[in-house]
């Protein structure tokens, strides 16, 4: 599978990593077993229900509460942010 970063994902990684919540290091080890694994149960891989993206999935950043929500088209994750729960929420409260 191939990883597509947004420009909005690469800004919440930016912001997440300068306030010291994630190293880039757990983001990037959770990326890799995503592309090795996406059934391992530590990603918690599920298909989100929502009207506007049919294709919407998250991960979640291993050991944390933050998740990554991509969209998956043609064997590619599109990767559209890193977010805490109540962003999670929030954002797909209107899909």
């Amino acid at each position: 599978m191939v990883i597509i970063e947004t420009t909005q994902y690469a800004r919440t990684k930016k912001k997440i990593i300068k306030k010291f919540i994630l190293t880039e290091e757990d983001i990037n080890s959770t990326l890799t077993l995503f592309k090795e694994n996406q059934n391992d149960p530590s990603l918690h891989y599920k298909k989100m229900t929502c009207k506007k993206d049919k294709n919407r999935y998250s991960i979640r950043v291993i050991n944390t509460q933050y998740r990554i929500l991509m969209t998956i088209l043609n064997n590619e994750a599109i990767l559209a942010c890193i977010c805490d729960h109540d962003d999670y929420d929030m954002r797909n409260k209107g899909c």
